[in-house]
């Protein structure tokens, strides 16, 4: 079993619960395009941007979010 910082039994379980198999995903792009978690681009004639995808599965995006930045606190990368 593989430790992951920055998530407890909670967000384990959401994780486990809503992805089930994450070999249902053809790639991690569709992955991320689920997970709302996808860049989009906002670009605008010579201005390149990118804004983040509101779309996708919320409660997964959370657990994901919590769980970066409790590992960029603690110096996890």
């Amino acid at each position: 079993m593989q430790h992951l910082n920055g998530i407890g039994p909670s967000g384990a379980a959401r994780l486990l619960g809503d992805i089930g198999d994450v070999g249902r995903f053809a790639s991690r792009d569709h992955f991320a395009s689920w997970n709302g978690t996808a860049l989009i681009d906002a670009s605008s004639g010579d201005q390149h941007r990118h804004r983040l995808s509101r779309a996708g599965n919320r409660r997964i995006n959370r657990v994901l979010h919590i769980m970066a930045i409790v590992q960029l606190r603690n110096g996890k990368r």
